[in-house]
């Protein structure tokens, strides 16, 4: 590979906001950040010494890192988180918001309330535009800036069981085609990830199993890991990806073919 592809992949001087960054996927992404070049945001809701011990690690790869607490359906308290985050940043802005935080309970249309369907919609939906909103002023002073998203595999296969957490994510790809439209003029691109089941502390915990039928719907046939993500978020937040914008990209193994 020539130097100036090496380079156009480089997030050496880039800053990133990573959402949910204290385990799991959103842990891989910061460190696959920081080892690009990033300095790194992590964002926890209630994690705080998880949160502390990822930007540890990011600090042992040499680069910058601060913990942030926000509630990403509360607007006052993703304000707040933004406005540590752009005394982090500083005058040159942020370059990446990654807006991982997410959960994924079950449920059916017959087990389901009002409540639940309105919290994981909070989470899913509302935090993602929460967090972009809050976060524009801050993206735009960056140059060639992105926001990335996490759907699901789900969206495409209708899986019962999953209502509220499927609608939810599919929200998600008709805010990633609207932003990518409204926030083109401003230099920033935004794209959604959608990977198939992930081997996280969750997953194990709510999902034990699960991964067999996943597994085999698959053609790579193996348990997809956090870290199989970060090469395509690497790529979505660097200078590389500047004419990708308002896709859906699956990286799931092969999973589903669109």
């Amino acid at each position: 590979m020539a130097a100036a592809e090496r380079d156009a992949f480089d997030l050496t001087g880039r800053t990133a906001l990573v959402t949910g960054g204290s385990r799991g996927i959103g842990r891989a992404a910061c460190l696959g950040f920081a080892r690009a070049g990033a300095d790194v945001v992590v964002h926890y809701h209630s994690r705080a010494e998880a949160a502390e011990v990822v930007a540890a690690e990011i600090r042992g790869l040499g680069r910058r890192a601060t913990a942030v607490q926000a509630d990403v359906t509360s607007a006052a308290e993703v304000e707040a988180m933004m406005a540590g985050v752009a005394d982090f940043v500083g005058p040159g802005g942020l370059h990446v918001l990654f807006n991982n935080a997410g959960v994924y309970p079950s449920g059916s249309l017959e087990s389901l309330d009002v409540e639940e369907w309105d919290r994981v919609m909070a989470i899913n939906t509302r935090g993602p535009f929460l967090c972009t909103r809050a976060a524009l002023p801050l993206l735009e002073q960056a140059p060639d800036a992105r926001v990335i998203m996490i759907g699901t595999v789900l969206t495409y296969r209708g899986t019962p069981g999953m209502l509220h957490y499927i609608a939810s994510k599919s929200a998600l790809i008709g805010l990633t085609h609207a932003l990518a439209r409204e926030l083109a003029p401003h230099g920033i691109t935004v794209n959604c990830v959608v990977p198939s089941m992930v081997q996280t502390e969750t997953a194990e915990r709510d999902y034990a199993g699960d991964e067999v039928e996943a597994v085999a719907e698959q053609a790579i046939q193996r348990y997809q890991q956090p870290e199989d993500l970060v090469g395509l978020l690497v790529f979505l937040a660097s200078p590389a990806s500047g004419f990708t914008t308002g896709q859906t990209i699956l990286a799931d193994g092969g999973r589903v073919f669109m």
